[in-house]
């Protein structure tokens, strides 16, 4: 089998709630499953080749960060659309999954995001709690701090239940603002997550 290589976005601008538990979460359980993995860590001022990577991963953040990120993001938004179309696994928890959509309504202040998922983002009151949900059938569990709302979306939610609507499914890409990190809490996603990536 190819090496695996996962693109790790900006670790050090969106890490805010441990996110980088995913990476090494995912890198450690395909390794034990004898696949060879490259992990590339990457700041704002790295050139990042997006169709070099099978899995690109970035994680939650302040608002500040965000912007910086999607500043950087912004001369990528070409590559990006075709990797989304074409199948690259894109995992974006907290907040990160926001910048690929339509627009970010930041209270009274507005931003283009990058316009690659038909969704926006508006913000209210902070949301700040423990979650125990259903997706695909398996119970998922994590934790959840973002004042941001998934709306208008055309999109597939990552959870559509009566409870709770939030996030963004597109072939491959999955954004949620379920945090813990993800990948760690949650040992059936991940295994689910890995067969998909490897299949």
């Amino acid at each position: 089998m190819k090496t695996i290589q996962i693109g790790y976005f900006y670790y050090d601008l969106l890490n805010l709630y441990g996110d980088s538990g995913n990476v090494t979460m995912l890198e450690y359980q395909l390794k034990s499953k004898g696949i060879t993995v490259s992990v590339d860590r990457l700041n704002a001022e790295e050139t990042k080749k997006i169709e070099k990577y099978d899995v690109i991963i970035l994680g939650s953040g302040t608002e500040r960060a965000l912007l910086l990120a999607l500043m950087d993001l912004r001369q990528y938004r070409t590559p990006l659309a075709y990797a989304i179309e074409h199948g690259t696994h894109i995992l974006a928890t907290g907040n990160s999954f926001e910048l690929f959509g339509k627009e970010i309504h930041m209270g009274k202040k507005d931003y283009k995001g990058l316009g690659l998922l038909d969704f926006s983002t508006e913000y209210g009151p902070r949301i700040v709690n423990d979650l125990s949900t259903e997706w695909n059938g398996q119970k998922l569990i994590g934790f959840e701090n973002h004042p941001g709302s998934t709306k208008d979306s055309k999109e597939k939610l990552f959870i559509d239940t009566p409870e709770r609507k939030e996030g963004v499914v597109k072939n491959n890409f999955i954004g949620t603002y379920t945090i813990g990190p993800l990948l760690v809490r949650n040992p059936g996603f991940l295994e689910s997550y890995i067969t998909s990536l490897t299949a």
